[in-house]
């Protein structure tokens, strides 16, 4: 793919114009015809009691992101979040269909639900709880905006064309508004704990200006106690490390030790996937076939990894020592949990049922608009693959 012709266009100009209805086993959940916000729950002919732990329904949502609509969920219904399970989360400016389950729901509260950005749709009981990964997919509904007509034409031709796509992780996971998550965790690997911290509270990127005036005075003050006082509480991370070190000066490891596992965790996926996305850029640009039997994948680095035979190899060795790491260093023994052991990752998705269409924009008059509609397997972002053709403003 590395001819492609890339264009400009305009994503998610509407909320209807990124559209995702999850795949799952004998159960795809589809968006509504019409969608109408603050409708309480119709169940049909659903059991109100039943011997079973779970209640399954569709959730649908629109201009609301997950977590935030699992939260006015739990709200209503008066439970924890971790009574609801869910496959995947779901975009925020667009408008989703996904299944999730409830834990011994109350009913006479779930009757009573409503919200103008969800709605909740065909309930059936069920033994398990649904969980991340339980779907076999996404389909996608794209519309992309103010495309010029030749450019239309071009890249239409190229789309449809497509076999398969390099399945890259995403900008996002390496820290949308700084971009130091790898940074952060090639310190931490590296156990250069106090620079991680540093690099956690002082890094300025494209953040609001009273985020980056606190980074600034922190820097240069480094009084963690008196940080407290204006440091913006809702970086969490950041206040969470703050108020350990106000207590606890120079403990950079423990103040890593406290942080949110999951926050910790990203930073050393982060190292994982932009190893994995330079090894499959050199390789593809090398013209490695990664849709033949038993060079299928790229490594995602870890303390066990063992290297792929051949070319391959070649390149992952080369990468490893591009990013100043070896293999050794993946074993964090100061905080357990952030060992990597290594696994593999699909090196190219192919595309199911992809059809696209080339219509006038009704908002960009003269141009065009190109309507996408295709199917995504689990865990790989329309962005990803949207990314090998556009460029949006």
């Amino acid at each position: 793919m590395k001819d492609n012709i890339i264009v400009q266009a305009k994503l998610k100009h509407f909320s209807e114009d990124f559209i995702v209805e999850e795949i799952g086993e004998k159960w795809d959940a589809k968006i509504s015809k019409e969608f109408i916000g603050s409708v309480k729950p119709i169940f049909g002919n659903l059991e109100m009691e039943s011997n079973r732990e779970f209640l399954w329904c569709e959730f649908e949502k629109k201009d609301i992101d997950h977590f935030s609509a699992i939260k006015e969920l739990t709200n209503q219904l008066g439970c924890r979040s971790d009574s609801i399970g869910y496959a995947g989360t779901k975009d925020k400016k667009a408008h989703t269909s996904q299944r999730i389950s409830i834990f011994h729901p109350d009913m006479e509260k779930l009757k009573e639900f409503s919200h103008p950005n969800i709605i909740l749709k065909n309930f059936k009981w069920n033994k398990r709880k649904i969980k991340i990964g339980y779907l076999n997919g996404n389909h996608f509904e794209i519309i992309l905006r103010d495309v010029e007509k030749k450019d239309a034409m071009k890249i239409s031709k190229q789309i449809r064309s497509l076999k398969w796509f390099p399945n890259y992780f995403g900008p996002q996971r390496f820290g949308s508004q700084r971009g130091n998550n790898v940074k952060i965790g090639k310190l931490i690997l590296k156990e250069k704990f106090k620079e991680a911290v540093e690099s956690i509270l002082f890094d300025m990127g494209n953040e609001r200006e009273d985020i980056c005036e606190a980074r600034l005075k922190l820097r240069k003050e480094k009084d963690f106690v008196r940080a407290q006082e204006y440091f913006p509480r809702y970086l969490k991370l950041e206040t969470q490390v703050l108020n350990y070190l106000a207590r606890n000066p120079e403990d950079y490891l423990g103040a890593l030790k406290r942080a949110e596992r999951k926050n910790m965790l990203m930073f050393i996926n982060s190292v994982q996937s932009k190893m994995f996305n330079d090894i499959l850029e050199i390789a593809l640009e090398e013209g490695l076939d990664f849709t033949k039997k038993g060079q299928t994948s790229c490594l995602l680095m870890g303390y066990k990894t063992r290297f792929f035979e051949g070319r391959l190899g070649d390149i992952e060795r080369m990468v490893l020592k591009n990013h100043n790491l070896e293999l050794e260093d993946f074993n964090v023994e100061e905080i357990g949990y952030l060992s990597m052991k290594g696994s593999f990752r699909k090196a190219v998705t192919e595309i199911g049922n992809l059809d696209v269409e080339i219509l006038d924009d009704e908002e960009f008059m003269p141009s065009k608009k190109l309507k996408l509609k295709f199917d995504l397997p689990s865990g790989v972002y329309a962005t990803t693959f949207l990314e090998n053709f556009f460029i949006f403003d």
